[in-house]
């Protein structure tokens, strides 16, 4: 859902003294202790409109002690003039009371836009245990750009291509890692890419610059999950891997039969085995907000990837949805897994551009003013159900491990750069087609 409409209002920035010598502020403010009629009548226009529609403010206190300005009595004549840097989008000041709650009414800066969503920076792991040679001939391997063999594996990595290469992916960013060779269980070898290659970085989208290495892989030996969780797990969290202004994910891709698995320790069972995995992810997740996106093929057990999408928070999707019947393998109405079948009629192409949408759908650039330095500690969220009012005000929370249902966090409390809504309030965004997200800015000294 990429059009979530957002509202930002900046409030108790800028000076206190109206907008410029265009435009009078409607009186000067009170004398300390007196009657208060010196604020003025407040009267005065605002001028022509091209000082930016200063109001008139600042009318008659009825005399305060300490000389404080007066409220603002007079009424707004002036025209609000056009921003240079923003045509679009109207400002207006009117400067409220310094200990007022912040509000819209109380904002001194206002404008309206189309949500700034974050570009996505994924790394997508792949299965090329011998089960992905199913449904073709001979090793189950194929050349990206040719149509023989319709093995999984076949229509995995021709999927992967076509996403890698489509317009939809645009301005986003892919590592590429396969998970078979080596049966790796502590993920090392699994935590580096193939492409761009080593422990760091992405390859700008879209880009043929896959290719080979999917021409290069075929799909034999085993089914190391573990070890590639743990590598999926261990790459996102470099710091490097995680770029400002964007967002990280992990994506893994599987016909995991998860009765063959291998890593299990000791006696540990198939379901003791997943469950462990689903810890891991949570607490990734719980330590730096990165989701992890599970899709899986037919032979995988999907009750089991459900476990995995759960523990990586994926949100949760219908079981019909974009160009996908079915998209809950484990035939529920929704689910947090992917479920693409055999890869037949390129669903996984189009399971990896619904990924993308709901990825970044949640998560939003932190605003900015021209009207003074935000403080981060007076941001408020709110979200107007089907874009009407009224509006539920959203509550902040530390971290993702803090999350509830109506939540919302930043990146980084001591220098956002992005606001992320809780999982709870992501999944009710998403459902709404016509969601509004407000964001009311403070800023320092306001």
């Amino acid at each position: 859902m990429l059009g979530v409409g957002v509202t930002v209002l900046a409030g108790g920035c800028g000076s206190e003294t109206g907008a410029d010598d265009g435009a009078s502020s409607g009186g000067t403010s009170g004398t300390s202790g007196g009657d208060g009629t010196s604020g003025g009548d407040g009267t005065s226009g605002g001028g022509d409109g091209t000082s930016g529609g200063a109001s008139g403010s600042s009318g008659a206190s009825g005399g305060t002690s300490s000389g404080s300005s007066g409220a603002s009595g007079g009424t707004s004549s002036g025209s609000s003039g056009t921003s240079g840097d923003l045509p679009d989008v109207q400002f207006v000041y009117d400067p409220p009371p310094r200990d007022a709650s912040l509000t819209p009414d109380s904002a001194c800066a206002q404008a309206s836009a189309e949500a700034t969503l974050q570009p996505l920076d994924m790394f997508v792991m792949v299965d090329r245990s011998i089960s992905m040679q199913s449904g073709g001939s001979g090793n189950g391997d194929c050349n990206v750009t040719g149509t023989a063999n319709s093995s999984r594996w076949c229509r995995s990595i021709r999927a992967l291509r076509a996403y890698f290469n489509s317009p939809e992916a645009a301005g986003n960013a892919a590592a590429l890692q396969f998970f078979g060779p080596n049966n790796q269980c502590n993920g090392d070898y699994y935590d580096q890419s193939v492409v761009p290659g080593g422990d760091t970085g992405y390859r700008d989208l879209p880009s043929t610059s896959f290719d080979t290495a999917l021409n290069n892989a075929a799909p034999d030996q085993y089914t190391p999950l573990e070890g590639a969780v743990r590598g999926l797990i261990q790459f996102t969290a470099r710091p490097a891997n995680r770029r400002p202004g964007r967002q990280t994910i992990g994506v893994l891709i599987t016909d995991a039969d998860t009765g063959t698995l291998q890593c299990r320790t000791g006696g540990e069972t198939v379901n003791q085995n997943i469950a462990r995995l689903r810890d891991l992810l949570q607490a990734h997740f719980e330590a730096t907000g990165i989701r992890t996106y599970v899709v899986g093929m037919t032979g995988a057990s999907f009750t089991h990837l459900e476990t995995l999408a759960q523990g990586g928070n994926a949100p949760l999707h219908n079981r019909n949805v974009g160009g996908i019947t079915n998209a809950c393998g484990n035939d529920q109405n929704t689910c947090r897994h992917w479920n693409v079948g055999d890869g037949n009629n390129n669903a996984l192409a189009e399971a990896m551009k619904l990924i993308q949408g709901s990825a970044v759908a949640c998560t939003y650039q932190m605003p900015t003013t021209d009207a003074g330095i935000i403080d981060p500690n007076k941001v408020s969220v709110e979200y107007e159900q089907n874009g009407a009012p009224p509006a539920l005000q959203l509550q902040r929370v530390q971290n993702a491990a803090a999350c509830v249902t109506n939540g919302w966090y930043y990146d980084d409390n001591a220098n956002p750069t992005t606001i992320r809504l809780c999982p709870d309030q992501c999944t009710v965004v998403q459902a709404d087609a016509n969601a509004k997200i407000r964001v009311l800015l403070g800023c320092l000294g306001g």
